[in-house]
């Protein structure tokens, strides 16, 4: 198929540049609006789950955010205790 050294080194040129615009765009992926930096949150006492979650996730059904926040803590259930330090993804 490319049998002149020129036809060899605009295939090779074509195929690196093809590469190098990929690379530019795979690497400037924006995070999505929902994705932010984890939070830490220490239990006080009179704490809930679900308070802690609504305060935290304002504009999120509670269920989901203590639901997220569960599966973040490796909790088995909503028991909390005061001094314990919560992830909030």
């Amino acid at each position: 198929m490319f049998d002149s050294p020129t036809s060899n080194r605009r295939a090779g040129l074509f195929a690196g540049t093809l590469l190098v615009a990929a690379a530019l765009v795979l690497g400037h992926a924006v995070p999505s609006s929902g994705a932010g930096h984890p939070r830490h949150h220490r239990v006080r006492a009179g704490e809930t789950l679900w308070g802690i979650a609504s305060a935290g996730y304002p504009s999120s059904d509670p269920r989901a955010a203590v639901d997220r926040i569960e599966h973040a803590n490796h909790l088995g259930s909503a028991s909390i205790v005061p001094g314990q330090v919560l992830l909030l993804p």
